[in-house]
């Protein structure tokens, strides 16, 4: 929340101070005074202001490039009992998601 009349520029600011800290909402709330301005989430915000999200032990110098990858793709699971979905992005069958929802076992590939 910002008060009315704020710069543009001190928002930036702001907000790329708040996009650098540990615990960053994934989607936010633009106030300013009494009025909602407007909302966005973390990761669009962070590439309006030109930053990278923060990266973690293990990622790789790509790991936060935009679109979607052209080696891999998503492989969906469906519980045959319930229906609630897994996803992953290797298929092994000793390592088949299990239902979480109840004891309805391994689920299917889709």
């Amino acid at each position: 929340m910002f008060p009315a009349g704020t710069e543009l520029n001190d928002v930036a600011e702001a907000l790329g101070r708040l996009l650098s800290g540990e615990e960053c909402p994934e989607r936010l709330l633009l106030v300013a005074g009494d009025e909602q301005v407007g909302a966005t989430s973390s990761a669009y915000l962070r590439t309006v202001l030109g930053m990278q999200a923060p990266r973690g032990p293990g990622d790789e110098v790509r790991a936060a490039a935009p679109g979607e990858s052209t080696r891999f793709s998503v492989i969906a699971f469906r519980c045959a009992v319930c229906g609630s979905r897994a996803y992953t992005a290797f298929y092994d069958d000793r390592y088949r998601p299990v239902c979480q929802s109840g004891d309805h076992g391994p689920m299917e590939l889709r």
